[in-house]
């Protein structure tokens, strides 16, 4: 590691440290600030001098080479490389199954679900119903 970049990590403060490892955990600035025992706004001062400070282009960058450099290990991938988002369609299974066991929907996919199970309930109670009068009309049941 370079002695510039061990100076720039060095000049992080006790505050931004903390920050960057809860963001490098997935918390938003309100769960930080929380946990902290701070504000929102004071968290994402915070992680935008430490993002200065170490040259990042992202907060998620900036806690990204924290905890490699805190942990002793050297990138050998690209620290602006983000990972993929699922995408929404064509849409996953909503049950558990072999290959995925937990629920991994996104949001809009939990919302495609429940308005596509909304339309094929009362598209079969609605044929249900259909059925039952046709039945009793052809077999002579009492008019309706």
């Amino acid at each position: 590691m370079s002695d510039d970049r061990a100076k720039r990590f060095d000049a992080l403060s006790a505050g931004q440290r903390d920050c960057l490892r809860l963001v490098f955990q997935h918390y938003k600035s309100h769960d930080i600030a929380h946990r902290l025992g701070t504000t929102p706004r004071y968290v994402d001062k915070q992680l935008m001098l430490a993002k200065n400070i170490l040259g990042a282009t992202s907060r998620f960058d900036a806690a990204k080479q924290f905890a490699e450099w805190e942990s002793g290990v050297e990138s050998s991938y690209r620290v602006d490389f983000l990972p993929s988002q699922n995408p929404v369609w064509p849409l996953p299974s909503s049950l558990p199954t072999s290959t995925a066991p937990t629920n991994t929907l996104t949001w809009q996919q939990v919302a495609i679900w429940v308005g596509l199970i909304a339309i094929i309930s009362s598209v079969a109670l609605t044929a249900a119903a259909m059925a039952i009068v046709a039945l009793m009309l052809v077999f002579g049941g009492s008019h309706v």
